[in-house]
């Protein structure tokens, strides 16, 4: 029975030191992505190599270089994704299903702000 407590125990720290890195890294990466969206690269450079010397090697020499590429990549692709959107998808949805979604969506958000307003006492504001 011990063994299995000290194996549950095992499992659980497992996880949860999984867990938490990846929040950690998922943050890290949102965060340094965000910086940079608003041309802040000092400030990114600097809040995705606080991890230590450990990190800061890989980080340096495959995280940088493979973020480049991609942010590269990314803004190739910017306008095909443009006309992509603009051109078939948006025109799809104004002329075929704007019609069928637009009055559940604005029947259930009546229906939630009617919710909100029979909670007693408690002022949420315009919505």
């Amino acid at each position: 029975e011990d063994q299995f407590i000290m194996k549950a125990i095992l499992k659980y720290a497992k996880y949860a030191w999984c867990t938490w890195l990846t929040m950690k890294i998922f943050i890290k990466v949102s965060t340094y992505y965000m910086l940079k969206s608003r041309n802040m690269e000092g400030e990114a450079y600097s809040w995705i190599t606080d991890w230590g010397p450990l990190v800061n090697p890989f980080i340096n020499y495959i995280f940088s270089p493979i973020s480049r590429l991609v942010i590269f990549f990314y803004h190739l692709t910017e306008p095909i994704r443009d006309i992509i959107y603009y051109e078939h998808i948006l025109p799809i949805y104004l002329f075929h299903l704007q019609h069928l979604l637009d009055p559940p969506f604005s029947m259930a958000q009546h229906l939630y702000v009617r919710f909100l307003d029979c909670l007693p006492g408690m002022d949420f504001g315009l919505l």
